[in-house]
């Protein structure tokens, strides 16, 4: 009886000791693990900050941060993209009468000027994709329409009536900012000039 009994203590020393060995691999995964989620949380958090620090207040003689955003079949837009042109940035919202009033003329503008280095990126105030979709198809619009679903981008650049406009010279600085209506007359004589330099 004794022999088994000390057998028995002998073996628990042995098992307790076994028991750290995978115990440290195990916390070395569920670490590994913490520092991934943790990283991929910073990234995360590092790409929002990016976002909103892309808009900054729009500002006569200022430039624009880049910013992305999705038009309504999904592509992704850069101001960037853009780099050289005359650029209209003409934010509306569907349920704007003075946003439906000037689009027609925004839009025979845009399209008697289209290759003269000239673009409107027409950018939404938060309605529903399908809605701002709908929109643009039935005004025919042929300028990209882009989607600021959290109306963050506008509010970045501090428009808070719509429609504004926001006037970019070929240099990529700010020339003009149009708040309201924009009349066929006002369009030719704020962007003719722009589209001549």
């Amino acid at each position: 009886m004794k022999n088994s009994h000390n057998e028995r203590s002998k073996r628990k020393p042995a098992a307790a000791r076994r028991r750290p060995s995978l115990a440290l691999p195990l916390a070395l995964i569920a670490g590994g693990v913490l520092v991934l989620v943790l990283v991929l949380a910073a990234a995360l958090t590092a790409g929002g900050q990016g976002q909103r620090q892309a808009a900054q207040p729009a500002r006569v003689g200022a430039r624009l941060n880049d910013f992305t955003l999705a038009d309504i079949t999904g592509r992704k837009v850069s101001l960037s993209d853009y780099r050289g042109q005359v650029v209209v940035l003409n934010a509306w919202a569907t349920w704007c009468p003075p946003c439906r009033a000037e689009m027609p003329a925004l839009n025979a503008y845009y399209q008697k000027h289209l290759g003269e280095g000239f673009v409107i990126l027409a950018i939404n105030a938060g309605d529903a994709p399908a809605d701002a979709a709908a929109f643009a198809k039935s005004y025919n619009l042929a300028f990209p329409v882009l989607l600021d679903p959290n109306v963050e981008l506008l509010d970045g650049l501090q428009i808070h009536s719509y429609p504004t406009s926001i006037l970019i010279g070929r240099d990529g600085v700010i020339k003009d900012i149009h708040i309201g209506l924009f009349t066929p007359e006002q369009i030719e004589a704020k962007i003719g000039p722009l589209l001549a330099q």
